[in-house]
């Protein structure tokens, strides 16, 4: 059976989901953004990316496979394992691993996990039905100007009388000047116009760029001082910040039990930490001064009780 989709839904709700013996999927919020490559505007979104060194078993997963599935937790853990178990395989025979909705592992020169999250996928709720924007080129019309036209009237010639062809000339002679003064004063009244258009264009962009750079302070603002009372708080001094870690929960509660039960075990400095980053509360055996001492007694823990321990710095 594929657990890709119950991963899935776990990510909606937390900032990390982590498959037991596997890894850990983390999530990031990260604003919405403008791809130069695609031409379009990305709503906000959560990010994926992969941890190989979480393995541990916080009961995040399975519980939520036991729910949904109406199985006891331990078989949960059985499912899970046995679909790792494929997944492990399939990598070492194909080198690829794609899981519905979430992304592709590959394999590399190295021998290493690389994982690229789905780009469709947006696990963030609060963009849920937003999509990517397409952006268009804006293209402009040029304007064509419109020339005007005047028309000049042709005499026509008269052949009854010789007075008349004379009256003719003078005529069209007139008719000639007018027209020439009156293109010449609406040549002058043009060139006048754009003059003064000119003008008028100058002052305007001296009044828009005095109001955008000179900017008046409000008359009703009012500046009043306010003393602030500085509160100093003396610093925590960590004497023992490496931790051995055993085990991580999501709840603070079974950490806390669990604590209990290293310390009736023997381990007397065992304790719950405070809740991490990403959302679990470690179970530590104890603490320790330096990192020699804490790597001596994670071996000895390691050849005893629990092979899966690691050091957490505070």
């Amino acid at each position: 059976m594929k657990i890709e989709k119950y991963i899935s839904a776990l990510l909606y709700r937390y900032q990390c989901v982590i498959i037991p013996g596997f890894g850990a999927l983390l999530t990031e919020i990260k604003s919405s953004y403008y791809s130069e490559e695609k031409l379009c505007f990305f709503p906000p979104q959560k990010s994926l990316s992969f941890n190989v060194n979480i393995k541990h078993n916080d009961g995040l997963l399975a519980n939520h496979i036991a729910t949904e599935e109406s199985i006891s937790y331990d078989e949960a853990v059985l499912l899970i394992k046995t679909e790792v178990n494929r997944w492990n395989l399939e990598l070492t025979n194909i080198g690829r691993l794609s899981l519905t909705s979430i992304g592709v592992f590959q394999s590399n020169n190295e021998g290493n996990l690389v994982f690229e999250p789905i780009i469709n996928s947006n696990y963030l709720t609060t963009s849920f039905g937003l999509s990517t924007v397409d952006a268009n080129m804006i293209t402009r019309t040029p304007i064509v100007p419109l020339i005007e036209t005047v028309a000049v009237p042709v005499a026509k010639k008269n052949k009854v009388f010789t007075y008349l062809k004379y009256a003719a000339v003078i005529a069209i002679f007139a008719s000639t000047a007018s027209v020439l003064v009156n293109n010449g004063y609406e040549a002058y009244l043009n060139d006048q116009s754009y003059i003064v258009e000119k003008n008028v264009q100058a002052k305007v962009q001296g009044k828009i760029q005095q109001a955008t750079f000179i900017i008046e302070p409000a008359a009703t603002t009012i500046s009043i001082p306010v003393k602030e009372e500085v509160i100093e708080e003396a610093p925590v001094i960590n004497n023992t910040p490496y931790h051995i870690i055993a085990c991580a929960f999501r709840a603070e509660r079974t950490s806390e039990a669990e604590a209990l039960k290293l310390r009736q075990k023997g381990f007397e400095n065992a304790v719950a930490l405070p809740r991490t980053k990403y959302g679990v509360y470690p179970v530590s055996y104890g603490g320790h001064a330096t990192q020699n001492q804490a790597q001596t007694e994670m071996r000895k823990i390691h050849n005893t009780i629990n092979i899966d321990a690691w050091i957490l710095v505070q």
